[in-house]
């Protein structure tokens, strides 16, 4: 608590000076310097942690901020009486440092101007230089800006110290015991850890756990088990000779969240809601796989008709790459979440502590600094976490991004496919490349392409060598025949066909996703469904193999009095057994600018200028701007590749599914309108733009040939 009464004190002359120029006297000014920068950090750190994730009380805001506090104090005691040591004969041999508070003074100047660069380095990330690696000159000698101006900033502030009066000091010295008191009891008392759930237990004892892999990005033909002559997945093909594939699975939106929504509500995108990606916004209430599997009620004829299950019966965990989060509500269930992008460490989620913990600064280095030496941090924490609640009855995702930019593999994975030989500037792809092919800026190679192409692949393997780990595991503690494993993507991706890259495109290459499911206790083994399904449909198939009712949320329409709580999904057991041979005559993906439908053969795309009648009128005369596209028929009987299009060779199947397409988009309750343009969504624009023969030059003009920038 002396530590702010000290900072400004200096020694006066006589006996005390010489006995201040002792180690005591050192250890003594690192020790007070170690508890005034924690508090001070930690109630910095701590306010803004609660800022982005609140608290739901002030005695729970008081206990995380004296949590803050104790980290802080205790993580910065030890780096300063360490520093003491270290300067101590410094300390001893200059007469402007013999005194305490000159040393004090010192050491707290030092503390304050690393924890405010720290904190300066750190959130500023998003806007210094973004994407450039730490090593990039311009973030060094951002850093270094960075560092002075802490140091500057640290030494006004210590020196402020001397301004206040003491008795304000030290009010502001006991509040620090006070916050250590309420870390304590929030600390004892806030575990939420969950430990309990999943036990097994009447309910659920003869039900499998359910494990869902979800490779972000990774389009279905790049299975060796759909056929790829090149790309070798051991781990998938095995779960699809002990179980399902489904060959033609479409996804109902090419890009992440609103995928997402789908595969894990089983409603169509604008009837869960979540139909753009954009900071602050989340998905509202929905009922999720997980959240349902802990209130479900059972099926007649499993046993245990009409009992329900509690929250109790499954303990969940969701393992978490890329843009995926907590904060979009796409994980309401799951009593756990590890999210390897933003550094959050595995965080119980009815913990306001372990929620709180996660924002913490030193929470997200630490958490950073162990990916650093983990190649595959999310499915290492998802094979320790699995391997720990073996014993329990759980449900679990693991979301992989391999396959998505940038591609980067390993080394061990890259030398499978990279050719050596390869001298161009494509050596791993980054969103930056992608954006200069498709404006125009770079014209890439066949060698450019190929590496592109390769470099994909070799993520592929990645991802299963990554899946390929965690069945292991399962299988080591003998519960892999006991597990139901579910094995897809949100979308798939276009490496260069059609001119584009990446995803949020309509073709096949992005709404075409693998799709298997393996439990060798209740399901087919080494089954191929060829019908159509949808990413909607595993919700309730999940259901029906656990004897459980489907999700129905009762009174949730909208104004229009259009369903909401309904699922759109359909149960694939009969076609996994051949009772049937399809659950659907028509398929649906939309995004923000276009709709898309397929049915065995034929395939409409159509850009939602086009889809009202009046529009369509506008397009059939020409009078419809070029920019919004056009609408495309094509013939994935004759033309898998979708390169040629057909309506003028088929024009009443044009009008058939473009009525199909109609009569779907009116039956939902979120209007198209909600599904607003992306940053993403423009540049595809912009790319439709110069495929018409607009560039930057004017039309027809050439681009200028420039290599793309480096991570």
């Amino acid at each position: 608590m002396a530590a702010m009464n000290s900072v400004h004190h200096v020694a006066g002359p006589g006996p005390g000076r010489t006995r201040g120029a002792g180690l005591a006297t050192s250890l003594r000014a690192g020790l007070n310097a170690g508890l005034a920068v924690g508090a001070i950090q930690g109630l910095a750190d701590g306010l803004v942690a609660l800022a982005r994730k609140g608290a739901p009380s002030l005695p729970a805001k008081l206990g995380c901020l004296g949590t803050s506090v104790m980290l802080y104090c205790a993580l910065w005691t030890g780096l300063l009486v360490s520093l003491s040591l270290v300067l101590h004969p410094w300390f001893a041999k200059r007469e402007s440092a013999r005194s305490l508070g000159q040393r004090l003074s010192l050491l707290v100047t030092v503390g304050l101007a690393l924890a405010l660069f720290f904190e300066l380095y750190w959130w500023t990330r998003p806007y210094v230089f973004w994407g450039r690696p730490a090593t990039d000159p311009r973030r060094l000698a951002a850093a270094l800006g960075m560092l002075i101006a802490a140091w500057f900033l640290s030494r006004a502030a210590v020196g402020c110290t001397s301004r206040l009066s003491r008795s304000l000091r030290w009010g502001l010295a006991c509040c620090v015991p006070v916050l250590f008191g309420f870390g304590l009891v929030f600390g004892a008392a806030a575990r939420g850890d969950a430990k309990d759930r999943g036990a097994v237990n009447p309910r659920n004892r003869e039900l499998p756990n359910v494990l869902l892999f979800v490779v972000d990005a990774m389009r279905q033909d790049v299975l060796s088990s759909y056929g790829h002559p090149r790309v070798k997945t051991p781990a998938m093909d095995r779960l699809a000779a002990r179980g399902v594939l489904f060959e033609r699975a479409w996804c109902q939106a090419p890009f992440t969240w609103t995928s997402f929504g789908s595969l894990l509500t089983g409603k169509y995108p604008r009837r869960h809601g979540l139909v753009r990606m954009e900071p602050g916004y989340a998905m509202v209430p929905n009922i999720t796989l997980p959240w349902h599997l802990k209130t479900a009620s059972k099926l007649a004829g499993s046993g245990t008709q009409g009992a329900r299950m509690r929250d109790e019966d499954w303990v969940g965990a969701a393992f978490l790459t890329g843009t995926l989060s907590q904060g979009s509500g796409l994980i309401r269930g799951f009593d756990q979440y590890y999210e390897a992008m933003v550094g959050h460490g595995l965080v119980v989620a009815d913990s306001p502590l372990s929620v709180f913990r996660s924002e913490l600064l030193f929470d997200l280095v630490r958490e950073k600094v162990r990916q650093r030496f983990d190649k595959h941090p999310a499915a290492s924490v998802a094979r320790k976490w699995l391997s720990e609640h073996s014993s329990r009855r759980f449900v679990a995702m693991a979301h992989y991004y391999t396959t998505h930019t940038p591609y980067d593999p390993p080394s061990e994975f890259r030398a499978r496919h990279c050719d050596p030989a390869y001298a161009g500037p494509i050596h791993s792809f980054y969103a930056d490349a992608r954006i200069a092919i498709e404006s125009g800026k770079y014209v890439p190679s066949d060698a450019d392409k190929a590496q592109i192409a390769h470099l994909y692949y070799a993520g592929v393997e990645q991802a299963d060598a990554m899946i390929g780990e965690v069945l292991d595991e399962l299988e080591r503690k003998g519960v892999l025949d006991d597990t139901l494993v579910i094995v897809t993507s949100d979308h798939g991706e276009e490496l260069g066909e059609h001119g584009l890259w990446e995803h949020n495109h309509m073709y096949e290459t992005n709404l075409l996703v693998p799709l298997i499911m393996s439990w060798p206790k209740g399901m087919p083994q080494g089954v191929r469904v060829p019908a159509l399904v949808e990413l909607v449909d595993v919700v309730p198939t999940v259901c029906a193999l656990l004897g459980l009712e489907p999700p129905y949320e009762k009174g949730l329409v909208d104004p229009d009095g259009k369903d909401r709580g309904a699922i759109d999904g359909q149960n694939l057991v009969p076609l996994m057994r051949g009772e049937v041979s399809s659950v659907r005559t028509y398929s649906y993906s939309e995004n923000s600018q276009f709709l898309a439908l397929r049915d065995e053969r034929f395939k409409l795309i159509v850009p939602a200028s086009a889809l009202s009648e009046q529009g369509w009128e506008q397009w059939l005369a020409g009078t419809l701007p070029k920019e919004v596209g056009r609408p495309e028929l094509f013939d994935l009987e004759q033309d898998a590749g979708e390169t040629r299009e057909c309506s003028a060779q088929h024009p009443e199947e044009l009008k058939r599914l473009l009525a199909a397409l109609r009569a779907w988009d009116a039956t939902m309750p979120v209007p198209r309108s909600a599904m607003r343009q992306s940053d993403r969504d423009r540049e595809a624009e912009l790319v439709r733009f110069r495929n018409l023969g607009y560039t930057e030059h004017g039309v027809g003009g050439k681009p200028e040939l420039v290599a793309p920038k480096g991570p």
